[in-house]
């Protein structure tokens, strides 16, 4: 399923990790800051690990239309905190 994020109201963090075997860019990490300030559609393709924090008060609003509706069932998820990924949510990397 392909991701579009679009963040509507306040300021979000929004991390990329590509780690699809055979892409040109496996093991790179994007960190993308959305909001007032940048505006924009990111387009997340399948497979592309993904995630989001709220930078700002209040609370930030994230569109999200996806190619597919949600099915909680064929979700794969990772805990943003066991470093399957190499991020690390509590720094600020602005």
């Amino acid at each position: 399923m392909t991701l579009n994020y679009a963040c509507v109201s306040g300021r979000i963090k929004l991390v990329l990790y590509d780690d699809r075997p055979e892409s040109s860019t496996k093991g790179e990490l994007t960190e993308i800051f959305l909001g007032p300030d940048n505006y924009a559609l990111v387009i997340v393709p399948p497979c592309v690990w993904n995630g989001f924090k709220g930078m700002s008060e209040p609370a930030a609003i994230v569109a999200n239309c996806a190619t597919h509706p949600h099915d909680p069932a064929r979700s794969e998820r990772l805990d943003p905190f066991d470093n399957n990924i190499p991020y690390r949510w509590d720094v600020s990397h602005q």
